[in-house]
């Protein structure tokens, strides 16, 4: 089976209470959470995982206190590639976080949850003010319903809860089985809360998304990827500012 790379390109962090990801636990601890394009490094085509946004959309548009790393267009041209080059948009959901920069990508198909796009341009007021339909408008969807090989050895798993329609990207890799969340989440996500009781670790193996329209659909989201990744790769943890490839 063909191996790939993941390259991670932190646009900007914004500023969240931890509870925000992590449901009913770590009220009160500030963290810097990562917004993450993904670059899959090793296919024929130029592939992308999200498109993040940047600090000023994080600030005007939700009110969240962020620092901008990089624009978009530097981000790939540190891989010699430009928006133009994208050849496909994997959208793990289309909260604004994750599609922001999707549309400078006028090239790519953009694949997306059937549920997801129904939602997106629709949404729950539960989840209302996380969707801005002007990010997305237009694209060059390509609609597709649960699992789907995107190339050998790149699939994508239908992982709701976090939204309706969203979307896991599984990647092989030198070192197994990689997965990209596409719902929220940390590095803490994938165990029992840490400082918990250990009567109630036993009863908690990982802990649901903290933004979710279902959060018993994210937390069996959660175990289906711990399950299957080798590497798990949670789409905000702040380890991802640091980490260049994967592996």
């Amino acid at each position: 089976m063909k191996t790939y790379k993941i390259i991670p390109l932190p646009l900007c962090t914004i500023e969240l209470d931890m509870a925000v990801l992590t449901y009913r636990f770590n009220y009160g601890k500030k963290i810097q959470v990562p917004v993450v394009a993904w670059y899959i490094e090793g296919a024929d085509k130029r592939i992308l995982v999200d498109t993040s946004a940047n600090a000023k959309l994080a600030t005007e548009f939700r009110g969240l206190p962020a620092e901008e790393i990089m624009s978009f267009e530097n981000a790939l041209g540190g891989l010699g590639v430009k928006p133009e080059d994208i050849d496909i948009v994997i959208q793990t959901h289309l909260q604004w976080d994750h599609c922001a920069n999707t549309y400078k990508c006028k090239n790519a198909r953009v694949l997306v949850q059937e549920e997801e796009l129904r939602f997106a341009f629709a949404p729950h007021p539960i989840l209302a003010p996380t969707y801005e339909k002007s990010l997305f408008k237009g694209l060059n969807f390509v609609v597709v319903k649960g699992s789907y090989e995107v190339a050998p050895g790149i699939e994508l798993l239908f992982t709701p809860g976090h939204t309706p329609g969203c979307q896991s990207v599984v990647v092989n890799t030198a070192h197994g089985k990689a997965v990209i969340t596409g719902f929220c989440c940390l590095k803490d996500n994938f165990g029992p809360p840490a400082d918990a009781p250990e009567k109630l670790k036993e009863v908690t193996p990982v802990i649901s998304p903290g933004i979710h329209i279902n959060a018993q659909d994210g937390f069996e989201s959660m175990l289906l990827v711990k399950g299957i990744a080798d590497i798990p790769i949670p789409c905000h943890d702040p380890g991802y500012l640091k980490i260049k490839s994967i592996p």
